[in-house]
C-alpha cells in the first residue's frame, strides 16, 4: 500500500503505449483496457517492461456506465482482469459491479495486486452520507482502497469531499473532482492525503478537468501535506 499520496498517469490511446515512462512523470501507470482492447499485446508488453522498473501499474476495464469506451461484458471484463493481473500491481473494479464481479476481485487480491474499488459520478458530487455509505460498501468488498471520481458543480462539493478525505477510515481513500473544479480539486484532496491522484499521458484527458501528469507530479510534489 502506498505510505503517501501517488500520481497515475491514465494512458487510454494506443499511440501512447510507445511513451518512455517515467518516474519524474507520474508513480503509477493506468492502463484503460477498455480503449485499449485492439492493443492488448503492446498492453501486455508494456506491462512486462514497467514491471521491473520503479513505475507500478495500475490495470481497469471500465463499465459503459462510468465511462468504459467498449460494450465488455462481466465475463469479458473479469477475464481480461484476471489474466493480466499477474503482471500489474493495482487492479481496479467499480463498487457496483464488485459482486457479480466477485471471482476475478478474488483472483487479482490472490495474484498480488491491490485492489480498488471505483464510483464514478460524471453529473454530480452526492450528499455527504451517500458518499460515506459508498466508502462503506468499498470496505465490505474487501477491497484495499475506496476510489470516488465525482463531478464538482460547487466548491461546496469540494469541502464535502476534503472533510470526508479527513475523516478516519479503515481504507485508503482515493477522491478527485471532475468539470471546472477539477484541477484545483485534485492539488487540494492530494495535499489532504488522497492517496491516487490522477492525472493523463498522451495528448487527451480520460476524465474532465485531468491534469497533465507530469504537471499534477510536479505539483504534489511541490506542495505540503495538512
Amino acid at each position: 500500500m502506498p505510505s503517501s499520496p501517488k500520481t497515475i498517469g491514465s494512458v487510454a490511446h494506443p499511440k501512447t503505449l510507445e511513451h518512455t515512462f517515467s518516474p519524474s512523470e507520474s508513480d503509477i501507470v493506468e492502463l484503460r483496457l477498455d480503449s485499449l482492447l485492439n492493443h492488448l499485446p503492446a498492453v501486455k508488453k508494456l506491462l512486462i517492461k514497467l514491471k521491473d522498473s520503479q513505475i507500478q501499474t495500475l490495470i481497469t476495464a471500465r463499465c459503459t456506465s462510468e465511462g468504459g469506451q467498449s460494450q465488455l461484458n462481466i465475463t469479458q471484463r473479469s477475464q481480461l482482469l484476471m489474466g493480466l493481473s499477474p503482471l500489474a500491481n493495482f487492479v481496479d473494479i467499480e463498487i457496483a459491479n464488485l459482486h457479480q464481479m466477485k471471482e476475478a476481485a478474488t483472483h487479482v487480491q490472490n495474484m498480488g495486486c491491490l485492489l480498488i474499488a471505483s464510483h464514478h459520478d460524471f453529473k454530480q458530487t452526492p450528499p455527504a452520507q451517500e458518499l460515506k455509505d459508498i466508502i462503506s460498501k468499498a470496505v465490505d468488498s474487501g477491497a484495499e482502497i475506496a476510489k470516488l471520481a465525482l463531478y464538482h458543480n460547487s466548491t461546496s462539493d469540494m469541502f464535502r469531499c476534503a472533510e470526508i478525505i479527513q475523516e478516519n477510515s479503515s481504507i485508503a481513500i482515493s477522491i478527485m473532482g471532475m468539470g471546472p473544479l477539477a484541477p484545483s480539486s485534485r492539488l487540494l484532496y492530494a495535499q489532504l492525503g488522497s492517496i491516487l491522484n490522477y492525472g493523463y499521458i498522451g495528448n487527451k484527458p480520460t476524465a474532465p478537468g485531468q491534469w497533465k501528469a507530469e504537471l499534477l507530479n510536479q505539483a504534489i510534489q511541490n506542495s505540503p501535506q495538512f
